[in-house]
């Protein structure tokens, strides 16, 4: 049987729809990919100094290297200048919030001196972060480190071995921006600005009234781990709308709970410290790698690694911790939805941080 080979009027439409539909598929593949340069130097600023204490035997000071190696992620900017300065800030930030919660930790932060301290970090690092455009902006890292190191079980002395191995990660994690060279298009990542002072103090208020809430709410349901709730609390700020606000809590939760699975498929395997170390310095680096480009599957390596590395410093945290975890992000995300969503209704500008926490 003979057939009619198709007219070339329609061959262009098909060939138009499969070259629309390849390059459509290819931007899905590189919004999702990795980003390797800046997770192999956040990478190996951890992999470094967490190497050395496992081979002294101090795993346990293993989530003060993490913290310290945070200030890895703000060497984003490809001009090695820029990148300098926004890594001292990203540094002055990270170690004045990790500082205070270690000089603090002896006396037992909890409640409502948690709270109060949780506050006035996330509101002065949030004016820093965007007076000066860094990336990650908002205040979620510092707000973080100043709750989990200050909330370590460390006795009624100073972790003096832990301060130095924070501030030691995050000397090298400045040394090591400095030492890469990449050209301008090798690094992607949502461009940020500087924001005027009044959109500047109206975040910063937000941040106070978010967390404050939070955090009382949190205090009276009696959350026994209240950083996750005043962490969780600060994630829906860093989008400039209700819609992402609603967005960016969503990959909090779903990233929450993918990783609290991972975390309870390596409990299974009854791992020993040494592995739960060397999981804690792998994990950093897909956490960066996909900060920018999928936040939720970054959270899903991020999420077991900060769990590992609080049991290792506190080994009596058990199951509860993880309860916690997720309990504590569930309540947080939502006061900030619905509390940061009712003051920011009429739309600001666009601050697009790409990896905050």
């Amino acid at each position: 049987m003979h057939t009619t080979p198709p007219t070339a009027q329609g061959l262009v439409p098909r060939l138009r729809s499969r070259v629309d539909s390849l390059v459509s598929w290819r931007l899905l593949v590189v919004a999702h990919s990795p980003e390797i340069r800046p997770a192999l130097r956040v990478g190996i600023g951890l992999g470094i100094p967490g190497t050395a204490l496992l081979l002294t035997d101090r795993i346990d000071l293993l989530a003060y290297a993490v913290f310290g190696s945070v200030v890895g992620m703000y060497g984003r900017d490809p001009h090695r200048w820029q990148r300098f300065k926004n890594q001292l800030l990203g540094a002055g930030l990270m170690l004045c919030a990790g500082i205070c919660g270690i000089a603090l930790a002896p006396v037992g932060l909890r409640g409502w001196s948690l709270l109060a301290g949780g506050i006035l970090c996330a509101v002065l690092s949030s004016m820093v972060a965007d007076r000066h455009g860094l990336k990650p902006g908002g205040a979620f890292f510092p707000l973080f480190a100043f709750g989990a190191l200050g909330t370590l079980p460390v006795g009624e002395t100073l972790a003096l071995d832990g301060l130095i191995a924070f501030v030691a990660t995050a000397l090298f994690s400045i040394l090591l921006g400095q030492m890469a060279r990449f050209g301008p298009a090798a690094e992607h990542g949502i461009q940020t600005q500087a924001l005027p002072w009044p959109n500047i103090l109206r975040r910063a208020g937000t941040y106070l009234v978010v967390i404050a809430a939070a955090g009382s709410i949190g205090i009276g349901l009696q959350v026994e781990h209240l950083q996750w709730t005043m962490a969780g609390a600060a994630v829906p700020l860093a989008a400039g709308n209700a819609r992402g606000m609603i967005k960016r809590g969503t990959h909090r939760i779903m990233g929450t709970l993918a990783g609290i699975g991972v975390l309870l498929a390596l409990q299974l395997m009854e791992p020993s410290e040494f592995f739960i170390g060397c999981c804690i310095i792998g994990l950093i680096f897909p956490t960066e790698a996909y900060m920018v480009r999928n936040y939720g599957l970054a959270l899903s390596f991020f999420t077991p690694l900060i769990l590992l590395m609080l049991q290792l410093a506190n080994p009596r945290i058990g199951a509860q911790m993880v309860w916690d975890c997720a309990m504590g992000n569930l309540l947080g995300v939502l006061v900030g939805i619905l509390i940061a969503g009712a003051i920011e209704r009429t739309p600001r500008l666009q601050y697009s941080s790409g990896d905050v926490g």
